[in-house]
């Protein structure tokens, strides 16, 4: 078979047959056209790539350099026995360093100040969504702190079909309400929210394997979601859907990117007793689990407020 652009032998097949130099042109041609229509990055923006260092988040860190645009990179570790991976840093600070791009480490738990072992044990939810809500409070406050304006993220179409068929399956109108701010661009609603931007929304799982692999990018994946094996219930379930249609996940995106956003008034946002943090409850998510866990001692700071952050070069 050849390749539908050039007409050189086909190298992959996804939503077409191209080879590997046409493939690369035709995503990162892609991605730049959703950046320049959704305005996801403007010229005076700093951008923060949150950056696991697995194939998403390092195709979206590749992408944006490859873009031409100036970008940081956060790696953090979660501090959980069952997905500890001394390998991963060296893989994300090995792929900053060979492209002069900042880079930013945290430990979860010297950043909150307790051990993540008994964070997750009395957190009394899903592990992975433990992690998920961790990140994402984590992500914004370090965002915000270090005076960046647009928080990067490797979501990609499949994940975005995930958390689809999650809210379907649960049926509760506080998942469908939150599905409404997956867009391409969810903005700030509040001074202390940084907005998010997911330059991948409209990628498969598939295509950015194969960017990092025409792209010579050592990847290192999150053993949590293996360990757990909630992420593959639900690509087992996306991947059945997908057999009798191949297009499910980029048809489910394409179709949230065009709902309207509700979203949330910055009123209906106070920020959190302990932290300070934006949150529609008193104390938020984060604290609450908090302060049922013992501080680390010893510390050099307070362990409620207490973090660390670390710049190669």
């Amino acid at each position: 078979m050849q390749c539908a652009l050039c007409g050189k032998a086909k190298e992959v097949n996804i939503t077409r047959p191209l080879c590997g130099e046409c493939f690369l042109k035709d995503y990162e041609s892609r991605i730049r056209r959703l950046i320049q229509r959704e305005k996801l990055i403007t010229p005076q923006d700093r951008v923060l790539v949150a950056v696991s260092g697995g194939k998403d988040s390092l195709s979206c860190a590749q992408v944006l350099y490859t873009l031409g645009y100036s970008i940081a990179v956060l790696h953090v570790d979660v501090g959980v026995a069952a997905c500890t991976n001394p390998r991963t840093r060296n893989v994300v600070e090995r792929f900053c360093e060979e492209r002069d791009i900042p880079f930013y480490f945290l430990s979860f738990s010297e950043y909150l100040g307790v051990d993540m072992d008994e964070f997750f044990r009395k957190a009394r939810r899903p592990r992975c969504a433990t992690c998920g809500m961790l990140k994402r409070y984590v992500f914004n406050r370090f965002a915000r702190e270090n005076g960046f304006t647009k928080l990067a993220t490797g979501h990609c179409a499949d994940d975005i079909a995930r958390y689809f068929l999650k809210a379907w399956v649960s049926g509760s109108k506080e998942s469908f309400l939150w599905l409404e701010k997956l867009k391409p661009l969810t903005p700030s609603l509040h001074p202390r929210v940084v907005a998010r931007i997911r330059p991948l929304f409209f990628s498969l799982e598939q295509e950015n394997y194969a960017y990092t692999k025409f792209r010579g990018i050592v990847v290192a994946g999150c053993t949590m979601c293996s360990f757990f094996l909630r992420k593959d219930s639900w690509t087992e379930m996306l991947h059945r859907i997908e057999e009798v249609r191949r297009d499910f996940a980029l048809a489910v995106a394409r179709t949230l990117a065009r709902q309207p956003e509700k979203g949330e008034a910055s009123d209906t946002f106070q920020e959190c007793r302990i932290c300070g943090e934006p949150t529609n409850r008193e104390i938020c998510a984060v604290c609450r689990v908090r302060e049922r866990c013992s501080p680390l001692t010893p510390t050099g700071r307070s362990g409620r407020q207490g973090g660390t952050t670390q710049e190669a070069r």
